[in-house]
């Protein structure tokens, strides 16, 4: 997700990724898609429009509840999410139509010239002002609004643009102060607070997340039309939407969607979610910083490192129990905890979770010895792999890059191996000692979601 450097502020940033965190509740089981071709063959490339209602971006990650959701069935069926970031939902369609994009995200049903398609979620837009704007009550329709906004300076997001409220406005307002804007949430708050302008009109997620983020802010209407936003499909691709289409009733009726639902549409950006109040304090991660930052000094390693495998491993919560068995925050296996003499019964206390975490991690790069001079993004992606995946692959994969002349100590080179691993030709190899493995999409994935993430919580957090 190299492109995906967009148009959110500093402080909307830190706020986004202090909230968006705790969204999901349980983890999805793992259902490797079978007998979908994809565009790309090992990832699945979804178009998303920089204009979609909702669509938070900072330099390392992306965040909002479509968004989310097509992360969400990713993770579900075993696929590398890789974005394709597009002006406008127009142009996404287009990547849908000549065969670069498997999924086009956020396009409007309105802008759709085929019924390859699944409505995803609806909106709404609203009108967002400064507290002492000298407005009291609630307007009773989208003409009184109108007539609220006569002589003000308004600015509206530029997915607004796609609606029919905003040709009424246009009609209702002839002559009137209206700018458009693709700046982003973050900067359009900033520009209303500072009373560069009047009011803002953006998605109803988007404006939960500013009025939290400035208490100088407040919403003062909804408009009565419905956005709605769809996943459209490449007909190319068997079975794709089919697919998705069952995941998503099944996803639908589980708590993790019920928490997605509640974070960016009930109660905004500072709600409590699972258990633990969250506020839009600065520099916060997640309710254990404290107990990461205690483990992470004792035993030398970097916390937020800590906290970006915490939230792609449980999101945050200490109770999951996965399948397979791994528990906690880490989601650390039974085996791991006997493999340092701890009880099982103390397996589920985060800092015990987190601690076994650590030293796991960091045998695995002594097992691995690497030289000093290795970068640290390739050292610790190798780490990472060997964690989700086990140490043997990762060392196939390693002896593999070696014998065909590539860099066994970078994790490009390696972690095209690991790919090939699925492949005859390569797991029949001589120095391949672990066989066929065919998790490398979940693999790459994680070191990916967990590097991003990292690199974020950098930016978000001192160390």
């Amino acid at each position: 997700m190299n492109d995906k450097k967009f148009f959110l502020s500093t402080a909307a940033a830190v706020t986004i990724l202090i909230t968006s965190i705790i969204i999901h509740t349980t983890r999805t089981p793992e259902k490797p898609v079978e007998n979908i071709v994809l565009t790309d063959g090992s990832e699945l490339v979804v178009a998303i429009p920089k204009d979609m209602p909702g669509l938070f971006v900072t330099e390392d990650a992306m965040f909002g509840y479509h968004y989310d959701l097509i992360e969400a069935y990713a993770d579900a069926a075993g696929l590398r999410l890789s974005v394709l970031p597009v002006t406008d939902s127009r142009t996404a369609m287009k990547k849908i139509g000549s065969g670069k994009a498997d999924i086009a995200l956020g396009v409007s049903r309105d802008l759709l010239h085929s019924h390859n398609d699944v409505p995803v979620a609806s909106s709404s837009f609203v009108v967002v002002g400064r507290r002492n704007a000298g407005l009291t009550g609630k307007p009773a329709c989208d003409e009184a609004v109108f007539g609220l906004l006569k002589g003000r300076k308004t600015l509206v997001s530029h997915g607004f643009k796609s609606t029919k409220t905003y040709d009424q406005m246009l009609d209702s307002l002839r002559g009137g102060n209206i700018f458009v804007t693709s700046d982003g949430c973050g900067k359009a708050a900033g520009d209303i607070a500072d009373g560069r302008y009047d009011f803002y009109v953006c998605e109803k997620s988007e404006a939960q997340l500013i009025c939290a983020l400035d208490r100088k802010l407040r919403q003062f209407y909804e408009f009565s039309e419905n956005v709605e936003i769809s996943a459209v499909f490449n007909n190319r691709i068997v079975d794709l939407k089919t697919d998705f289409s069952a995941w998503l009733s099944e996803y639908r009726r589980t708590n993790e969607f019920a928490a997605l639902t509640y974070h960016y549409f009930d109660k905004g950006a500072t709600s409590r979610m699972g258990g633990y109040a969250y506020g839009n304090m600065p520099g916060t991660i997640s309710p254990f910083d404290h107990v990461m930052r205690a483990v992470g000094e004792r035993e030398g390693t970097d916390w937020r490192l800590m906290a970006a495998i915490a939230y792609c491993e449980s999101r945050f919560k200490p109770d999951v129990v996965s399948h397979k068995g791994a528990k906690g925050l880490m989601q650390i296996m039974p085996v791991v905890a006997r493999q340092f003499g701890v009880p099982d019964e103390e397996v589920m206390n985060p800092e015990v979770n987190i601690t076994l975490a650590v030293k796991l991690l960091n045998k695995i790069e002594d097992m691995m010895d690497l030289p000093a001079d290795v970068l640290y993004r390739d050292r610790m992606s190798l780490v990472l792999a060997s964690y989700n995946c086990g140490v043997g692959h990762v060392a196939d994969a390693r002896r593999l890059a070696a014998k065909y002349g590539m860099n066994p100590d970078s994790w490009d080179d390696v972690s095209h191996f690991l790919v090939k691993k699925a492949e005859p030709e390569y797991y029949n190899d001589d120095v391949v000692k672990n066989g066929k493995f065919r998790g490398s999409n979940q693999t790459l994935a994680f070191v990916e979601s967990v590097m991003g993430r990292y690199n974020a919580y950098c930016t978000l957090a001192a160390k």
